[in-house]
C-alpha cells in the first residue's frame, strides 16, 4: 500500500504540534500581566518550598509584642519610655550587634518628655527604625522620609522599581537619632500572598532602600551598597553579602517547610518578657534583632507561600538570614526567554516525533519531556539559584501528547478499524495486528504498480470428484482444504485474493513490504503440497476421494489497491503476471508437476534452486516463457537435470529446451 497519505497526515500532525510550542513559547513574550499560567507558576513555586527544609537559625531574634505583652504592658502604642528601656535592654546589656523595628512611630504621645527620651537611646546605637509607603489618590504622607539612597537616574539601564505616592514615616526627633531608617512594606502578588520584598522603592523620582537593607549595612558596619543589574553587593567592616535581586529590585523571601508558628524557624522572645528583665542577656549578644507583632489586633500578619497568617517581622527575618547564608534565590530577568527557549529545545522534538508513535509512545515521549522541563528548571534553581516558570512548559508538553493521542484515537483508531476489517480476511492475524499498529500507511482507498509474487493452487480432477459426492461431503471436503492452504499462506506472510470455487488465488509483498515475497511465495507452495498430501491421507481414511493440487507461481508488476464497482469492491491484483500465474498453474497438469514457477520467480528467489522445464508458449502471449520446478519437487523420473538459483543459471537454462 502507498505510504503516503499517512506520511502527510503526520506531517499533518507535526507541523499542528509545532504550532502548539511555538504558541506556548510566545506566550512568555506578552506582557506580565497578560500572561496565562502565572497562578500555576505560583503553585509550583509554594509546592517546591513547601519540600525544602531549613535549620533552624539563631543569627537573627524576634522580640514579639504578641498577645502576652499586650496584657502585661497595656495596648499598643506603649509609652516611648518603655521602647527606650527595651532598647537599653537589648542593646547595653545584651549585646545586640543590629536592633530593627517592624513598627512606625508617626505621631508624638501626649508626654513629650518620652519622645526625647527614645530619642536619646536611639542615638549612637545601632537601631534601624522602620517606616512605609503607601499608593493612593491623594498620596497621604505623614512625619519625614529619609535621605533617599541615590537618584533613580542612576539606576542600571532596563532596571525597574516599585514606585509609591504616599508614606507614614517616623517623627523626625527619632528619625535623625537612628542609625538608619528603611521601609518595611512586602509586595504582594496578585493572589496577596508575600513571595518577596522589596530592597528599594522609589518615590519622586528618589530611591529609598528596605527596613532589610539598612540593618544589614548597620549589622556588616558602615557598610556601602554596589548595585549590579541582577545582584547588590553590601560590603562592610565586618563582611560583605551578596543579595540577588529579581524583578523590579526586589529579593525571593526564601521561605522553607511547612511553618508551624512563632517560633518555628526563629527564637522568638516576648516584649514583655524582655522589659521585665526576664530573658537571658546572652540570647541577643552579637545578633540581629528584629522587634514586630504577631498579635492579630495589630494587623501585621502576612498570607505566605507556607502559612497563611504569618508575623510580617518573620518575613524580613526570613530575608536577613538568606542574605546572611546565601540562601536567596532570584527570578532573572531574562526567565521568560530561558523558559520559552527550554519550551522549544524540549518541545519541538516531541512535536516531530509524537505523530510517528503509538499511544504508548506518545505518552513515553510526553512523560521524557516533561521530565527533562522539570529536571532544567531544578538545576536552574539548585546550581544558580534562579526560579524559571515552570508551568506553560508542562502544558505545552501535555497539550502536544494530549493532541497527538486524540487525533490519533478519532483517526488512526477508525483507520485501524478499517484495516482490520478489511485485510483481516486476507492476511494472517500476526500481520493485521502490524499494520493495525500504523494504520494511516495501509489505506484501502488506494492502488500502485509494484512487483509482487502470484500464486493459483487447484485441486486436480475436482469436476469428476464432485459428481461422485454428496453436497454436504464436497462442501467439507472444499473447507477443509481452503482452511488448510490459507493457514500455510499466512505463514508465510502472504496476502490470500480470492477463492476461486476449488482454487486459492495469493500474492506476496503487499499490503506489507516483502523484500523476500518470491522465496516466500514459493516456500509456502512447497509446504502446501506437504499439507495437500497429509489432507489426502485424512480423506481416504474417511472414505474420501484422495486430494492432489497443483501450483503456479509467477513474479512482476501488477497493480494491486481497492478495487471494483461501487456496488462491490475487493483488495485485489491484475495484471500480465497474475494471468501467468495462472496459466501456470494450469501447465502443472500437462506436465505432471505439483509446482511450476516463472522465470521471474526463479530471478528474484535466493533461498531456493530450481530446475528447468520447458519454453512454451501460452495463451495471450507470443513469446515462449520458460517454466521452472523448485528442485525438492521434481519427480525422480525426470533425470538429474541442472538447477538454477542465479540470474546467470536462469539465462543458460531459458535457452534449454526440453
Amino acid at each position: 500500500m502507498t505510504r503516503g497519505k499517512g506520511l502527510g497526515s503526520r506531517l499533518v500532525r507535526a507541523l499542528a504540534g509545532v504550532g502548539l510550542v511555538v504558541l506556548f513559547a510566545a506566550i512568555h513574550g506578552w506582557p506580565e500581566a497578560a500572561r496565562p499560567f502565572g497562578a500555576m507558576d505560583r503553585l509550583i513555586y509554594d509546592a517546591g518550598i513547601k519540600l525544602v527544609t531549613a535549620p533552624r537559625d539563631d543569627a537573627v531574634v524576634i522580640v514579639d509584642i504578641d498577645e502576652h505583652s499586650l496584657a502585661r504592658e497595656g495596648r499598643w502604642p506603649w509609652d516611648r519610655a518603655r521602647i527606650a528601656e527595651m532598647v537599653r535592654r537589648l542593646v547595653d546589656d545584651g549585646g545586640a550587634r543590629v536592633v530593627g523595628f517592624d513598627v512606625v512611630f508617626a505621631e508624638r504621645t501626649r508626654d513629650p518628655a518620652a519622645d526625647e527620651v527614645l530619642a536619646s537611646v536611639l542615638r549612637d546605637r545601632p537601631v534601624v527604625l522602620g517606616y512605609y509607603f503607601s499608593s493612593d489618590r491623594g498620596g497621604h504622607v505623614q512625619g519625614r522620609l529619609p535621605r533617599p539612597a541615590f537618584s533613580s537616574n542612576a539606576l542600571p539601564p532596563g532596571m525597574t522599581v516599585t514606585s509609591w505616592n504616599g508614606y507614614g514615616a517616623n517623627l523626625p526627633i527619632l528619625m535623625d537619632a537612628a542609625a538608619g531608617v528603611g521601609f518595611f512594606n512586602p509586595a504582594l502578588d496578585v493572589d496577596g500572598i508575600v513571595r518577596t520584598l522589596p530592597l528599594m522603592a522609589e518615590y519622586r523620582g528618589q530611591i529609598y532602600e528596605s527596613l532589610v537593607l539598612r540593618m544589614l549595612r548597620v549589622y556588616l558596619g558602615s557598610a556601602t551598597m554596589a548595585l549590579d543589574r541582577d545582584e547588590m553587593r553590601v560590603s562592610g567592616e565586618r563582611g560583605s553579602v551578596v543579595l540577588p535581586v529579581s524583578r523590579g529590585l526586589t529579593a525571593l523571601v526564601p521561605f522553607a517547610g511547612q511553618w508551624r508558628g512563632p517560633g518555628d524557624s526563629f527564637r522568638y522572645v516576648s516584649a514583655a518578657a524582655v522589659l521585665a528583665g526576664e530573658v537571658d542577656a546572652s540570647v541577643f549578644k552579637d545578633r540581629i534583632v528584629l522587634i514586630g507583632a504577631s498579635a492579630p489586633g495589630l494587623s501585621d500578619l502576612r498570607a505566605t507561600p507556607i502559612a497563611e497568617a504569618m508575623p510580617g517581622v518573620e518575613v524580613h527575618a526570613t530575608v536577613l538570614r538568606g542574605a546572611l547564608s546565601g540562601g536567596i534565590g532570584r527570578r532573572p530577568a531574562e526567565a521568560p526567554a530561558l523558559a520559552g527557549f527550554a519550551q522549544l529545545l524540549v518541545g519541538l522534538p516531541l512535536a516531530l516525533i509524537a505523530p510517528f508513535m503509538g499511544a504508548l509512545g506518545v505518552m513515553l515521549a510526553t512523560s521524557t519531556a516533561l521530565a527533562l522541563l522539570l529536571a532544567w528548571c531544578a538545576w536552574a534553581l539548585v546550581a544558580l539559584g534562579w526560579v524559571l516558570p515552570l508551568s506553560a512548559g508542562l502544558a505545552m508538553a501535555a497539550a502536544v501528547g494530549t493532541f497527538n493521542l486524540a487525533v490519533g484515537y478519532f483517526s488512526e483508531g477508525r483507520a485501524r478499524q478499517a484495516v482490520v476489517g478489511l485485510f483481516g480476511e486476507y492476511v494472517s492475524p500476526a500481520l493485521v495486528e502490524q499494520m493495525a499498529k500504523d494504520p494511516l500507511n495501509y489505506r484501502a482507498d488506494q492502488s500502485q504498480n509494484r512487483v509482487l509474487s502470484i500464486m493459483f493452487a487447484d485441486i486436480r480432477g475436482f469436476t469428476r470428484m464432485s459428481e461422485t459426492m454428496e453436497p454436504q461431503q464436497l462442501r467439507e471436503y472444499l473447507n477443509e482444504f481452503l482452511t488448510e492452504m490459507t493457514e500455510v499462506i499466512h505463514r508465510h506472510r502472504g496476502t490470500v485474493d480470492k477463492y476461486i470455487g476449488d482454487a486459492v488465488m495469493a500474492f506476496w509483498g503487499a499490503p506489507i513490504d516483502d523484500a523476500r515475497h518470491a522465496d516466500n511465495a514459493v516456500g509456502a507452495a512447497i509446504e502446501m503440497q506437504a499439507c495437500a498430501r497429509r489432507l489426502s491421507m485424512r480423506f481416504i481414511e474417511r472414505g474420501l476421494p484422495p486430494l492432489a493440487i497443483g501450483v503456479g507461481v509467477n513474479t512482476g508488476e501488477v497493480r494491486v489497491g481497492d478495487m471494483g464497482s461501487t456496488l462491490r469492491r475487493a483488495y485485489t491484483v491484475i495484471g500480465d503476471a497474475v494471468n501467468l500465474a495462472s496459466r501456470l498453474e494450469s501447465l502443472t497438469k500437462h506436465y505432471e508437476l505439483p509446482i511450476i514457477v516463472g522465470e521471474a520467480t526463479v530471478r528474484s528467489c535466493s533461498g531456493h534452486r530450481f530446475a528447468p522445464v520447458d519454453r512454451v508458449t501460452v495463451t495471450g502471449r507470443v513469446e515462449p516463457v520458460s517454466i521452472f520446478v523448485p528442485s525438492e519437487m521434481m519427480p525422480p523420473a525426470t533425470g538429474a537435470e541442472p538447477s538454477v538459483n542465479s540470474e546467470a543459471e536462469s539465462d543458460e537454462a531459458a535457452r534449454v529446451g526440453v
